[in-house]
């Protein structure tokens, strides 16, 4: 399928994420088969001794055995016997299987790989699938597997005949014994050789997989704004945020012990309960329009309004709401909360 000219950009983290959550990942089928050809032939190699001594053995055994009428003793120990050296081989070759899946694309599981696609039963997708460079590569990677076997084929029997002389001269029980080892041999030669055809084969997938996973500047754009929020929400949320906050400020306002300002372009709140807190608090402070605000508040619920511009202004620069004035305006603030406290009758 010819590849969209547009989508220029490498996959983002989330695009990866969805394309595995949709069961596309980087898989070749060559490299679990590499996988499994070796490490069974490997096992045979080392297995084969003891699996023909084994076998030799079950042989002899329904040889004497076949003179009796009931056969199910025979049926027995043959069955056992295949289990018992079969098994083995079987578990080894699923264990490789799933490892040669696994290194490559770890656990995936999902149900979306079962679900049909439109666009698999369109005759003009299928037909830009046959003229694809998919094709072209599987046709080359399939006739090179043929040409290697056609090559380990033609030297093992080149290889069978220069011995079958010597063979022939030999008990049936040995003959069968070296004909099974050379095939070991000869299907380990085989695992070998598929190791760079599935090397080659894994490079293919990933380049296409990432040619696939390939995004448009447009796509990459749309994908940060979900991520991050389209500008227009995100400032709405700023906005909404700082009227709640501004809401929450300006009700602390009237338990406020003194409104410190300016007098008219900065205003400070400040709250002091003794015995629980070290140092007054700024309970609120703005400057301009929101200074006037708080001054209104204020003067609606009798708060004090001290004005004193410049320590309203290191107050305004120095804390912010919710903190404690800093100790070098204990002395300062102290003076004012004592002189409203005596007015008030609250200072013992």
């Amino acid at each position: 399928m010819p590849k969209d000219p547009s989508k220029t950009e490498k996959a983002t983290p989330r695009r990866r994420q969805k394309a595995r959550e949709e069961g596309q990942v980087l898989k070749s089928q060559d490299v679990p088969v590499a996988f499994s050809l070796i490490s069974v032939s490997l096992v045979l190699i080392f297995y084969f001794p003891f699996a023909f001594k084994k076998l030799t053995a079950l042989f002899y055994y329904a040889i004497s055995q076949s003179t009796y009428l009931d056969l199910s003793p025979i049926l027995a120990t043959s069955t056992y016997v295949f289990f018992f050296l079969v098994f083995p081989v079987f578990l080894i070759l699923f264990v490789v299987g799933v490892l040669g899946n696994i290194i490559q694309f770890g656990f995936v599981f999902t149900f979306k790989t079962l679900i049909p696609k439109i666009s698999n039963i369109n005759p003009i997708t299928g037909v830009q699938r046959i003229f694809s460079l998919k094709t072209l590569f599987e046709t080359i990677k399939s006739s090179l597997k043929l040409v290697v076997a056609a090559i380990v084929g033609y030297y093992a029997v080149v290889h069978v005949l220069s011995d079958f002389s010597s063979l022939s001269f030999l008990p049936l029980k040995d003959e069968i014994y070296l004909f099974a080892r050379d095939s070991v041999l000869l299907f380990f030669v085989f695992g070998l050789l598929s190791v760079p055809i599935a090397a080659i084969d894994y490079l293919f997938r990933r380049w296409e997989y990432e040619e696939n996973l390939k995004m448009s500047k447009q796509e990459v754009k749309e994908e940060r704004k979900q991520q991050e929020g389209h500008p227009l929400v995100k400032s709405a949320i700023r906005r909404r945020q700082r009227e709640i906050a501004m809401k929450r400020m300006m009700a602390e306002v009237p338990k406020a012990d003194v409104v410190i300002t300016n007098p008219t372009h900065y205003a400070v709140a400040l709250k002091y309960e003794r015995g629980k807190w070290r140092a007054p608090k700024v309970v609120a402070k703005g400057v301009d329009s929101v200074a006037l605000k708080i001054r209104e508040i204020a003067i609606e619920n009798g708060v004090p309004i001290e004005e004193n511009p410049e320590l309203a202004r290191t107050l305004y620069e120095t804390c912010d709401v919710g903190d404690y004035i800093p100790e070098e305006l204990y002395r300062a603030v102290a003076r004012i909360l004592a002189k409203i406290y005596r007015r008030k009758g609250k200072l013992s």
